[in-house]
């Protein structure tokens, strides 16, 4: 049935009506029905349907399963995180008009989509996604699970962790790319839901070891290893060694992008034990090994600022500018970390009443937006205690009532 499909592209490419095309071949309906694959026809048809628009049948089909076979490894170079690949095949695919064949269309388009995100293009995977919903229900059942997968990608990469768990969860189980566990764990992970994290994380590198996937398994390894340090820090000289073993794996593939982000969560734990100087050291080498249009550059800077305020390490004047240049590279990019950059802003220059009120009105409702649970606890206790510093009895009273309010007791059996 694929010689059908070839011959309706290849008609409506050459601007052809079936009559034009039909005539004196084979009736309207007899065309009609062999482009829809709902009629048994004979090779002879086909080939003087073929000769007619000017292509030979057997090439047609080979340039079919070549372009099949391309996006297949495409998307397994996505995975895969095979950089070159991912370019070569891009470069190749979009040379072959067949990707618009309607077999190929939606696939073919959703791997652009992970493309984008894949080289920090958000708006334009954006764009493909608004227009693939608006034939949702059209798509096959793999189309709609893989349509799934990459909104949710998106959605996190644009910081709305809650939804991007509340679609990554709708994905059903036999949806082929077990990939979306990691992404759904590092959702987790981003709302500090540390136990989920744990558990899709290990259900991802289960699905990354048995494909021989060393990159992503550096990554879930990592992943796992900050759940681990979520509640009680370990000690910090094995939890060093541990990161260390992953940064000489790293090394071995060249991957430098992965390097700067276990130096950064090493960072983090000496931040967590207030062993700044050592904090801004780990950061200042997560900071060195990219680019400042990688992804994760604006998370590494403000927690560098944030170490260097809290050890008095660098100057007002130099942690203004740092600050400022978070925030500017934040609102250029439309990116949500434009919060964390205004209160340190307000931090550095210990404005307090303009820090809590831009807390108040702007940064917890996007938090709670966001479903940045860690961080709306954290920024509710500090609203609250400082309602009460400033005798805001009212306002203090009001919070404290909201957070009873929503959090359920284990022994609430109603």
């Amino acid at each position: 049935m694929i010689e059908g499909k070839l011959i309706k592209f290849h008609r409506e490419e050459a601007g052809l009506t079936q009559g034009q095309l039909a005539q004196g071949v084979c009736s309207v309906t007899h065309l009609s029905k062999i482009e829809r694959g709902i009629t048994e026809y004979s090779h002879e048809i086909t080939d003087l349907l073929a000769n007619k628009l000017g292509i030979t049948m057997d090439t047609e089909r080979s340039r079919y399963r070549l372009l099949q076979e391309k996006l297949s490894k495409w998307n397994n170079a996505i995975i895969m995180v095979r950089s070159n690949e991912i370019h070569q095949l891009k470069d190749e695919i979009e040379k072959e008009p067949l990707r618009f064949l309607t077999d190929f269309k939606i696939q073919y388009n959703l791997l652009l989509a992970r493309y984008y995100l894949f080289v920090n293009e958000k708006p334009k995977t954006k764009e493909i996604l608004e227009t693939i919903r608006e034939q949702y229900r059209l798509l096959s059942p793999y189309e709609q699970n893989f349509f799934k997968h990459v909104e949710g990608i998106f959605l996190f990469l644009t910081g709305n962790f809650k939804s991007c768990i509340e679609i990554l969860k709708q994905i059903d189980h036999d949806y082929p790319n077990a990939e979306f566990y990691y992404h759904l764990a590092i959702a987790y992970h981003s709302t500090h839901s540390n136990i989920f994290a744990y558990y899709y994380g290990r259900k991802a590198l289960q699905f990354f070891q048995r494909t021989l996937n060393i990159l992503r398994i550096i990554d879930t390894e990592t992943l796992i290893l900050v759940q681990l340090n979520s509640k009680e820090p370990h000690d910090i000289e094995e939890t060093k060694q541990q990161y260390e073993k992953l940064l000489k794996v790293c090394e071995s593939v060249n991957s430098i992008d992965r390097a700067s982000k276990i130096h950064h969560n090493l960072a983090f734990e000496y931040f967590r034990r207030k062993r700044y100087s050592e904090a801004k050291q780990s950061y200042e080498k997560a900071l060195e090994l990219i680019t400042e249009e990688a992804s994760h550059y604006l998370i590494s800077l403000n927690a560098y600022i944030s170490a260097c305020y809290k050890g008095s390490l660098l100057t007002k004047a130099e942690l203004i500018d740092l600050a400022k240049k978070g925030l500017k590279m934040a609102q250029q990019n439309q990116d949500p970390k434009e919060s964390d950059f205004v209160i340190q802003l307000h931090t550095i220059n210990q404005n307090e009443k303009k820090l809590y009120e831009y807390i108040e009105n702007t940064a917890l409702p996007n938090f709670i937006a966001n479903g940045d649970q860690f961080m709306k606890q954290h920024y509710e206790k500090k609203l609250f205690l400082y309602y009460v510093k400033t005798e805001q009895e009212e306002k203090a009273f009001q919070l404290a009532s909201d957070k009873m309010t929503s959090e359920k007791s284990y022994y609430d059996l109603e």
